[in-house]
């Protein structure tokens, strides 16, 4: 039950809110379009919509507070991680060119 297809129907499910509202109109339908075997359009029929609905709500949260929380970040903060990376990468090759002497 963990095919590719599957998991992408899913995560449509979760992200999506009009296919989430076409799928709760019809289950069984929409499985059946989106091209799941049998079996899984059975295992979707009987999923939790509560759930989903608690779910689906709780990653379109994340989301909106990953997106404000990189929208907060100042330029300092920008700056910094741009340096220390530079700096990871100047040690890198510092060492590998004195490993390969």
């Amino acid at each position: 039950m963990s095919s590719p297809h599957f998991e992408a129907f899913l995560a449509r499910l979760y992200a999506d809110e009009a296919f989430r509202e076409q799928f709760l109109s019809a289950p069984e339908n929409t499985a059946r379009t989106f091209g799941l075997s049998p079996e899984e359009c059975a295992a979707l029929t009987a999923i939790d919509l509560t759930g989903l609905e608690l779910a689906a709500r709780v990653f379109a949260k994340k989301l909106d507070h990953k997106a404000e929380y990189k929208r907060r970040q100042g330029w300092r903060t920008r700056w910094r991680r741009w340096w220390r990376d530079r700096w990871a990468e100047w040690r890198h090759r510092r060492r590998t060119t004195l490993q390969a002497k």
